[in-house]
């Protein structure tokens, strides 16, 4: 990794995006950009692109541009297009990034004395229209900065003098020259310095547009944009190559070729030189062997292969193949002792292959001290689920030095442990593309890729833990994870070494079972308690799948010991209740669940829904609501200042419990 390039988190971090009239999008609403990786989920044709895009545009390294014919919703074009040639620009694209410790430090330093002027997590906004202008929101308190640098001079009075009777330092500095003091002097050597610092044509002050120049305009990251149009050739006519290089009209693939040969030390006119067999034999075994062991400590599904390289004529190719020497890349796959066109392997290969010659490259070559946000428009799309993972890893790593911003909507390409990473982008009827990080808004179809890669994790999870607690669904999950969490900082049993595995309901426990035990895993069952048993529970311990004593309710936590419970029965039914009306305040409509109106019940699922019922109030398709949805709105809840002791003590027997039966 060039180490000349800095992480956009070391000095100014992206933390938020909002897009305007470009393409699909009327307004994507503010988007929250995290500190490392960004993944962006949805069907195909709903604007993911659209935001990559604008975004690249708004800080491209390279040449990108907004153009308003080919941008702006073609639906408005007309009635905008008088404004544009007026110069009358929409804004397309607001970036607003924070300023790092590290960056608000130097500034104090070198500029303030080390005074606190600029603080860490000051936040700078940048805005582009769609004709390319920008504009700076960016400020300073303007009067502690003056009274810092007018410090060291009210000492004498001459100085005092100066400073005392301005409002600001451009005022100061036209006193200071207008004494006519020599140039040596203390308080001309500071107003030459400041004059110098001075933009022209500048509707900056002077203290902050020096601080905005000097410092914060540099730290601006540049945007890397990669999509399926940078893929390397197989073969490339290097005389084509080299003339396109000369007149600066490289390709997309050529930028990719180019990046491949500067990844092996060498350049088109180096390999179109006059030499002996030998020497140019030499060259190409080299670039092959470098190229090799670069690429396949990332590429995982098949270390059995090797890159080759070849140069060779071939006047009976098509044009332009027929016209000077070809570079040829090939694929030689050891095992089987044969050699094939690049360009012939699989799709995934192709774009693993050229993603990372075209970052390598591009970090190589790129000539600035900016930060790099990487932009990566559906990255992986043919890869393997395995080999998808195995790029996710590579993004991990490479988030270390850079924000990532990606879209997809593969499973595979979503972590399901940095959920809160994932924004969900819809176009939504009549109001074009929205990006949202409310997941329990989205549409089943554009948050399928998280629910599956929830359902992934889980899947693998069941082969790596030992021990295996089986509950109902993602809500049980969530709150036991949360409370295991407050028990465990207490000093107290939480999950511990076990897994907690959703599996859909108690009538996919026959078959989560009966694959566990297969495994020779420990499992448990914790299930919600009806009135009347579960037949399928009592035939898995008739069957003895399953020890009687492994089959666990949340009944059995509850005094007095009711009929019927839940999960959510453990839960203080104020802190509940007051979730769910947080939860579906829209639903709701200006009514409020109180727990004077319910009826009696053993369980508070079931008496919200009766109450729903009678108030002939529908807050889901089907009756009954979303429990998962009100799980996350009393996690924030659950807190040590809100639950009284008793409180704790059901979720502490029910680990006990859990415990005791492995």
């Amino acid at each position: 990794m060039n180490k000349n390039i800095k992480w956009g988190g070391t000095v100014l971090t992206l933390v938020k995006v909002q897009v305007w009239k470009y393409k699909s999008i009327e307004d994507s609403t503010p988007v929250d950009i995290a500190r490392d990786v960004t993944v962006l989920v949805g069907k195909n044709e709903s604007g993911k692109t659209a935001f990559l895009e604008a975004m690249h545009k708004a800080l491209p390294l390279g040449s990108a541009s907004f153009n308003y014919i080919a941008d702006y919703p073609r639906k408005d074009l007309v009635k905008y297009r008088p404004k544009h040639e007026s110069q009358e620009y929409s804004k397309v694209i607001e970036l607003t990034f924070k300023i790092e410790k590290v960056l608000a430090e130097k500034i104090n330093r070198e500029v303030f004395d080390s005074a606190q002027i600029v603080h860490a997590n000051q936040l700078v906004t940048r805005t582009t229209t769609i004709g390319n202008s920008q504009s700076i929101e960016f400020s300073i308190p303007g009067q502690a900065a003056f009274d810092v640098i007018a410090k060291p001079f009210l000492q004498s009075e001459q100085g005092k003098a100066v400073f005392t009777a301005s409002d600001s330092l451009e005022t100061t500095l036209d006193r200071i020259e207008a004494l006519g003091l020599p140039a040596d002097d203390a308080l001309a050597v500071f107003a030459a310095l400041w004059r110098s610092r001075t933009a022209k044509n500048s509707n900056w002050g002077l203290i902050e547009g020096y601080v905005w120049r000097k410092y914060v305009f540099p730290a601006l990251p540049k945007f890397l944009y990669f999509d399926d149009y940078k893929l390397l050739s197989g073969k490339v006519n290097l005389i084509e190559l080299r003339d396109r290089t000369a007149n600066s009209q490289l390709t997309d693939t050529d930028e990719t070729v180019s990046g491949l040969l500067e990844l092996a030390g060498t350049d088109v006119n180096e390999l179109m030189s006059e030499e002996g067999y030998e020497a140019g034999k030499a060259k190409l075994e080299a670039i092959s062997l470098s190229i090799t062991q670069n690429i396949f400590n990332f590429w995982k599904q098949n270390q059995d292969l090797d890159v080759e390289f070849d140069i060779k004529t071939d006047s009976k190719d098509i044009p332009p193949f027929n016209n000077g020497p070809n570079l040829y890349i090939r694929i030689k796959n050891r095992r089987h002792g044969v050699t094939v066109p690049f360009d012939q392997r699989s799709k995934g290969f192709i774009w693993f292959f050229s993603f990372l010659v075209w970052f390598d490259a591009v970090q190589s070559r790129v000539n600035t001290d900016n930060a790099l946000v990487l932009l990566l428009d559906e990255p992986g799309l043919n890869l393997h689920a395995l080999a998808q993972a195995d790029f996710l890893s590579y993004i991990e790593a490479l988030a270390q030095d850079h924000q990532i911003v990606f879209s997809t909507h593969s499973p595979f390409m979503v972590d399901s442990a940095k959920l809160e990473n994932v924004r969900v982008v819809e176009d939504m009827i009549k109001e074009g593309t929205k990006v949202t990080s409310e997941l329990a808004g989205s549409s089943e179809e554009s948050i399928f890729p998280l629910q599956a890669a929830l359902g992934y994790s889980i899947a693998q999870n069941l082969f790596i833990s030992k021990k295996n607690i089986l509950i109902e669904g993602p809500a049980d999950l969530i709150v036991l994870q949360h409370m295991a969490a407050l028990l465990e900082a207490e000093g107290k049993r939480g999950v511990g070494d076990a897994t907690l595995v959703p599996v859909g309901g108690l009538d996919k426990l026959a078959t989560f079972v009966a694959l566990l035990g297969a495994s020779k895993l420990k499992i448990a069952v914790l299930h919600d308690r009806a009135s009347a048993p579960h037949r399928k529970l009592d035939d898995l311990i008739r069957q003895k799948l399953i020890e009687k004593k492994r089959v666990i309710d949340f009944s059995m936590f509850l005094e007095p010991q009711p009929n019927e419970a839940d999960i959510e029965d453990l839960i203080p039914e104020a802190i509940y209740i007051e979730a769910f009306n947080e939860a579906y305040t829209k639903e709701l409509g200006g009514s409020q669940v109180t727990a004077a109106e319910l009826v009696a019940h053993p369980r508070i699922v079931e008496r919200i829904n009766l109450w729903l019922k009678g108030k002939s109030i529908s807050v889901a398709t089907g009756g009954g609501y979303n429990h998962y949805r009100v799980a996350q709105k009393v996690l924030g809840k659950l807190t040590t200042d809100r639950l009284a002791a008793a409180d704790l003590v059901p979720f502490e027997k029910l680990f006990n419990r859990v415990h005791d039966v492995f």
